[in-house]
């Protein structure tokens, strides 16, 4: 998690939220389990700019990553899988921003 930036109880609420587990939810149903699994097994795997003086923040998933997560995890790519990943990403920036 150093790479986004975020320290251990960050990125548990980050995970937390990505599950579904707190007020501000993404709930997928159980016929996305391809999609929620490689969701959690790409959660450090983020692209990271600079931001402000010194700092930096995350930016995008990093989809090499994705891509190589997938296949180890027997995942077979889909744009299906791609468009539940953009929405889970765009809500992990979203809370990742408000948590600064």
């Amino acid at each position: 998690m150093a790479e986004a930036d975020v320290d251990r109880d960050q990125a548990v609420r980050i995970a937390r939220a990505m599950l579904g587990a707190d007020e501000q939810t993404v709930i997928l149903p159980v016929s996305e389990r391809d999609t929620i699994r490689l969701a959690l097994a790409s959660a450090g795997q983020w692209r990271i700019a600079p931001y402000g003086l010194g700092g930096a923040r995350p930016v995008a998933l990093d989809l090499t990553a994705v891509d190589v997560a997938a296949r180890w995890l027997g995942i077979q790519p889909s744009t299906h899988i791609f468009d539940g990943l953009a929405i889970m990403e765009r809500e992990a920036l979203k809370t990742m921003r408000r948590s600064r």
